[in-house]
């Protein structure tokens, strides 16, 4: 099953640029700025030091509305925060300067520093492994259109999702939907609700046992916090595809 973790995240080693800068080309050019709430930041750690970093920017910095507050960026707007204070945790470390808006990473240390955000420094960006179509299609056009791109290198299929605190991160990818609601592969089949990679769901239980006549295929919405919807499969949609590398 399509798992949202560092395996499927490429860091890509930039060069020196403010703070600000360093975001808006990882926007341009890829998903956005590394944060602790997407990647691991053990294997993060790992590949900084095997490049040879010792301080890059990352995705944290102050709220402008609260005073020392401090918080991840939001994939979901490009703009905002979210997240919880993070100015409590054992890996920060405060500024000295009253403009230390922005945040480091010390590799040897493992510690978050505040810094002036017009500070020159490396960073990185990540990719992730999804695609989001806004093309509206019935649940059997979106897996044929997902599996139709699968190509030399790369097999794409609709989204299957392992762990459901995966949702939060897939519902931030689907904002620029055109539908509120999107489709993954999730299928009724045979008395049981199944993932298109033929895995089964783990969870069963949330979503209806006997579902009724037509609503047989999953959705995942941008609004809704329940992680599953049951739909009618023949509802036209927007829909999210993985991909992974064939081997």
């Amino acid at each position: 099953m399509t798992t949202l973790v560092s395996g499927d995240l490429q860091y890509q080693k930039k060069t020196e640029l403010a703070w600000d800068a360093a975001r808006q080309y990882c926007q341009m050019n890829h998903i956005d700025m590394v944060t602790w709430n997407i990647v691991d930041p053990n294997l993060l750690t790992t590949w900084l030091q095997e490049e040879g970093y010792t301080n890059v920017w990352i995705g944290l910095h102050e709220d402008p509305e609260q005073e020392s507050v401090w918080r991840w960026i939001n994939v979901k707007t490009g703009e905002g925060l979210t997240g919880d204070d993070v100015s409590q945790s054992k890996n920060w470390v405060p500024g000295q300067q009253f403009d230390d808006s922005c945040c480091n990473y010390n590799i040897p240390t493992k510690k978050w520093y505040s810094t002036v955000c017009s500070y020159l420094l490396p960073f990185n960006c990540y990719e992730d492994n999804l695609l989001l179509v806004t093309e509206t299609k019935t649940w059997e056009d979106a897996l044929n259109h997902c599996r139709k791109m699968t190509n030399a290198t790369h097999k794409y299929d609709l989204l299957s999702v392992s762990y459901s605190s995966n949702f939060s991160y897939v519902r931030d990818r689907i904002y620029r939907a055109t539908t509120e609601e999107v489709w993954i592969g999730l299928r009724f089949l045979g008395g049981e609700w199944w993932w298109s990679d033929g895995e089964t769901l783990d969870h069963q239980e949330m979503l209806p046992d006997c579902p009724s006549q037509w609503q047989h295929c999953g959705t995942v919405s941008k609004y809704n916090t329940t992680n599953w919807i049951s739909r009618d499969c023949s509802e036209r949609r927007n829909f999210i595809c993985s991909y992974k590398e064939v081997t």
